[in-house]
C-alpha cells in the first residue's frame, strides 16, 4: 500500500510538470499568434484591393502581355511548394496539409513534380518517399520576415523564368479563424486571370510599363500573404494543441488524486481494523 501510495504521488508529479510545460507552451503560442494575426489582418485588405485591380486591369487589356502570364503545355513541368512547420505539437496541422499536397501530386499523374519544401516536417516527409526537392527553407519557426519572403518571391518566379517549371503551385494553409484551418493548394504561376470582362482603361504611361510593375508587386504580396496565412494556422493549432494537452493533464490529475486519496482512506482504514482487532484480543485474553 505504502509503494501505491508512492507510485501515485510520483505519477502526481510528473503530469503536474507536464502540465507547466503545456501551459507554457501555450502561452506563448497565444502571444505568437495575436502578432502574427495582427499583421495578417492588416494584409488582407491591402492584398484584396491589390488583386481586384491587377485582375481587373488584366481582363479588360487583350494585348496583356508579361513572362508571368505566359502558358506553357510542351513539357509539364510542375513545381509544388509545400509550407509545413519547423516543429512539431501542432495537432494534425502538418498531417492535413501534406496530404493535401499528396492529393495534388496523384491528381497530376503523368507529369513531372518536383518540390520546393518551407519546413522541416514537410521536407522529412518528402525526403523519405524520394520525391526530387529542389530547395528547402528551414528554422523560420512560425517567424514571418520580410526577407523571406522576397527570397521565397525570386525562387519560385526564377524556377519559372529559367523554364524550370512550366506551372509552379502552392500548398498552404488559410486561416479562416481560430478552430477552422483549411489546407489548401493554388496555383501562383503561370497567372491566371478573368478573360470575359471587357473595359477600358486610360492608362499613363502605357499599359506594358503599368503590367511590368503591377504584376510582380501583386505576385510579391501574394508570397507575403500566404506566408502570414501558414504561419497564423501553424500558432493556432499548436495553441490548441497545447490547450488540450493542459485540459488533459489536469483531468488526470484530477484522477490521480481521487485514486491516492482512496489507496490512503484504505491504508487508514486497514490500520485502525488492526488496532481493533488486536485491542478485542487483548480483551479475550
Amino acid at each position: 500500500m505504502i509503494d501505491s501510495l508512492r507510485n501515485l504521488k510520483l505519477r502526481i508529479k510528473s503530469v503536474e510538470n507536464t502540465k507547466k510545460i503545456t501551459r507554457a507552451m501555450e502561452m506563448v503560442s497565444a502571444s505568437k499568434l495575436n502578432r502574427v494575426r495582427n499583421a495578417l489582418f492588416l494584409e488582407r485588405p491591402y492584398f484584396e484591393k491589390l488583386e481586384s485591380m491587377t485582375l481587373r486591369l488584366l481582363a479588360g487589356s487583350e494585348a496583356a502581355k508579361h513572362p508571368f502570364l505566359e502558358k506553357r503545355t510542351a513539357s509539364g513541368k510542375i513545381v509544388l511548394c509545400v509550407i509545413t512547420s519547423d516543429a512539431g505539437l501542432c495537432s494534425v496541422y502538418n498531417y492535413a496539409l501534406i496530404r493535401a499536397a499528396e492529393n495534388f501530386i496523384n491528381s497530376m499523374a503523368g507529369r513531372k513534380v518536383a518540390l520546393v519544401t518551407v519546413g522541416r516536417e514537410g521536407f522529412n516527409y518528402f525526403r523519405k518517399l524520394d520525391f526530387p526537392i529542389i530547395k528547402t527553407y528551414a528554422e523560420l519557426y512560425g517567424r514571418y520576415s520580410d526577407k523571406a519572403a522576397q527570397e521565397l518571391y525570386a525562387d519560385l518566379t526564377g524556377l519559372f523564368l529559367n523554364q524550370q517549371a512550366d506551372e509552379i503551385y502552392i500548398a498552404y494553409t488559410h486561416f479562416a479563424s481560430t478552430l477552422r484551418l483549411k489546407p489548401a493548394v493554388i496555383k501562383f504561376l503561370n497567372m491566371e486571370y478573368p478573360q470575359n470582362e471587357k473595359m477600358e482603361y486610360i492608362i499613363e504611361p502605357d499599359l506594358d510599363s503599368l503590367i511590368s510593375q503591377i504584376v510582380p508587386a501583386y505576385l510579391a504580396e501574394k508570397i507575403r500573404l500566404i506566408l502570414l496565412d501558414t504561419f497564423t494556422s501553424e500558432h493556432a493549432s499548436r495553441m490548441i494543441a497545447m490547450k488540450m494537452a493542459t485540459d488533459n493533464a489536469r483531468d488526470l490529475i484530477d484522477s490521480l488524486t481521487l485514486l491516492r486519496n482512496k489507496a490512503r482512506q484504505a491504508s487508514i482504514t486497514k490500520e485502525i481494523l488492526e488496532v481493533v482487532m488486536s485491542a478485542e484480543a487483548l480483551k479475550g485474553q
